[in-house]
């Protein structure tokens, strides 16, 4: 489905990339993975994998990010999967912390792509996706910031398509549930414990690595050229009950 695409895959968490990556490359796509040294795997797709320190903090290091950039040809997708959690009651939800989800989770995805179109690296065609969450559209415990950082991302994505689409290019986003890798992190052990366990709470339970992978392939391939501005759940029907 990605026959001769060539996807940019910014951030992300390594438990999860290391299932999706080569879904992606048995579906053809060429892939370029850019994330910090610390997440990165050397083992996996070490030639098109690119360290930029400062992913977190993109908009402070622009020149940086865009001279990475310039280095590059042009993409056909991009996958925007950096993203930050915290669990914090409102008595410890200061101002900093809601401005540093807000610089990872949506100021970051504002900046890859105006960097991206700036210097002409997204061609006539191309499928932009985020990663969003769930927690965007409900109320949960503990997750004020956090679900404020992503109910941003999802206004940046309809706008950024409304603005793109005499480029020819398109914007979506996934907003996911609790998927089976989170597990692997102590937050999601800790949301579980106070409460928000979207697992049980869903009929069809937590969403897998592969299922997240093959729908952003069909995102991103040429089967829905007039899909833009969506924000698609992937939850096991956590959010209609």
């Amino acid at each position: 489905m990605l026959k001769n695409k060539h996807i940019l895959i910014f951030g992300g968490d390594q438990f999860l990339l290391d299932e999706m990556l080569p879904i992606f490359k048995d579906n053809g796509a060429e892939i370029t993975w850019i994330n910090s040294s610390d997440i990165i795997d050397k083992s996996n797709f070490s030639k098109n994998t690119l360290e930029f320190e400062n992913i977190k903090t993109i908009s402070s290091y622009e020149k940086e990010l865009t001279k990475l950039i310039e280095s590059l040809e042009s993409f056909d997708g991009v996958v925007f999967a950096l993203s930050e959690g915290s669990l914090r009651p409102l008595s410890r939800t200061k101002t900093r912390i809601t401005t540093s989800l807000f610089e990872v989770n949506c100021a970051s995805f504002i900046e890859l792509i105006r960097i991206l179109q700036k210097k002409k690296k997204l061609n006539k065609g191309s499928s932009v996706l985020a990663y969003s969450s769930i927690s965007s559209l409900l109320g949960l415990k503990t997750k004020l910031a956090y679900a404020i950082s992503k109910s941003a991302l999802n206004s940046a994505v309809m706008n950024l398509a409304v603005e793109l689409t005499s480029k020819q290019i398109r914007v979506n986003a996934i907003l996911k549930g609790t998927l089976t890798t989170d597990m692997n992190h102590e937050h999601v052990k800790n949301m579980f414990s106070i409460g928000n366990d979207s697992a049980s709470s869903s009929e069809l339970g937590m969403s897998t690595p592969e299922e997240l992978a093959n729908l952003s392939i069909f995102i991103l391939s040429d089967f829905v050229k007039t899909m833009t501005g969506s924000l698609i759940k992937l939850d096991g029907g956590y959010s209609l009950n």
